[in-house]
């Protein structure tokens, strides 16, 4: 006799991340439009619409982590990119809904420390983005790591501006555009090195 029950498939990381952005954006959607035909633009009403779309971009930040993590790849990278875009999630959650965090705010320090976090996360979540693609040729794999390398330097290069209020300005707008160039070029090489 066969086994009419249903299998049950473990829900993968990426298939979660994405359930939850398109959560995260119905739920903004909604909320959006009751406040803005029913609402009156309170204070609570404004902080549950900036929760709703911090959720939203905490997911789409998280998907390249969550990619690599489903196929234990680039795990260190992993470990490194979901602790950081959590503790960014929640430093944003706490700036939004806590009365009390304006101490910390005025000294200073939770600024900093919100954006090393965000920019750590960011910096992480795009290396892993941009490995997500796997070149067919070797040089376009070192252009890919190049990118990556040169992520790390620009996230490097903000965070220890972020705490010594120091910016090398021309390198750092020099480093800006090869990230951008390798970021945008590098999926396309790949492709049509592919359909060759």
């Amino acid at each position: 006799m066969k086994n009419l029950s249903p299998k049950i498939r473990p829900l993968r990381p990426t298939r979660l991340a994405l359930s939850a952005l398109v959560l995260s954006l119905v739920a903004s959607a909604m909320i959006g439009i009751t406040i803005i035909i029913l609402g009156d633009f309170s204070e609570t009403e404004m902080r549950v619409l900036a929760t709703a779309g911090t959720l939203a971009g905490y997911s789409i930040l998280s998907l390249p982590s969550f990619f690599h993590m489903e196929r234990a790849r680039y795990t260190y990278l992993t470990l490194l990119a979901i602790p950081t875009s959590l503790a960014f999630l929640v430093m944003i959650l706490l700036l939004i809904w806590s009365e009390n965090i304006l101490f910390w705010v005025t000294e200073g320090t939770f600024w900093k420390t919100l954006g090393s976090a965000g920019v750590i996360a960011f910096a992480a979540n795009h290396s892993l983005l941009m490995l997500i693609v796997t070149p067919s040729k070797a040089l376009i794999s070192l252009f890919q790591w190049a990118t990556v390398l040169i992520i790390a330097t620009v996230g490097t290069l903000i965070v220890i501006a972020i705490w010594t209020e120091e910016m090398p300005m021309r390198l750092l707008a020099a480093l800006i555009v090869l990230d951008v160039l390798g970021t945008i070029s590098i999926p396309i090489l790949a492709k049509l090195f592919r359909i060759r």
